[in-house]
């Protein structure tokens, strides 16, 4: 996968956790996407690099700790995302946390925490960036 500079200007971040071949998603509580199935992510705060606001969100959201992440991907979200409209382009860098430590619990703006295998997310509303970053890691179990 692509690589990110460590000042790369990104909007927001999310982190992939893997257990048992399982992805933690979190549900979000908010708009947009309120009901919606995603990987823990958010913002990022002014001056804070990519890693450090994955590895923050991570923990705010889920209570799942991480000293370290490593770069997936970027997600342009824009107008035209149906799952997640944005008026203006939205760019997410989602990482995969290398060391994810503690049992996951629903905080800050997430609904409910689900660890889930592949198959089972057609059960769910979860974003198509969301299943496209997991088919690609999924085929490497």
């Amino acid at each position: 996968m692509d690589q990110i500079p460590l000042s790369a200007t990104v909007d927001g971040v999310s982190t992939v956790c893997i257990r048992d071949r399982a992805f933690l998603l979190v549900e979000r509580a908010r708009e947009p996407s309120k009901g919606w199935l995603a990987f823990p992510g958010g913002r990022r705060e002014q001056g804070e690099m990519p890693q450090e606001a994955a590895i923050r969100e991570l923990r705010e959201e889920t209570g799942i700790t991480a000293t370290e992440v490593t770069y997936l991907t970027t997600v342009t979200f824009d107008y035209s995302t149906p799952e997640f409209p944005a008026p203006k382009p939205f760019r997410l860098a989602v990482f995969l946390a290398l060391d994810p430590m503690g049992e996951a619990i629903a905080a800050d703006d997430a609904a409910a925490v689900h660890w889930l295998r592949v198959e089972e997310m057609a059960k769910f509303d979860v974003t198509e960036s969301v299943l496209d970053v997991v088919r690609e890691l999924a085929a490497g179990f």
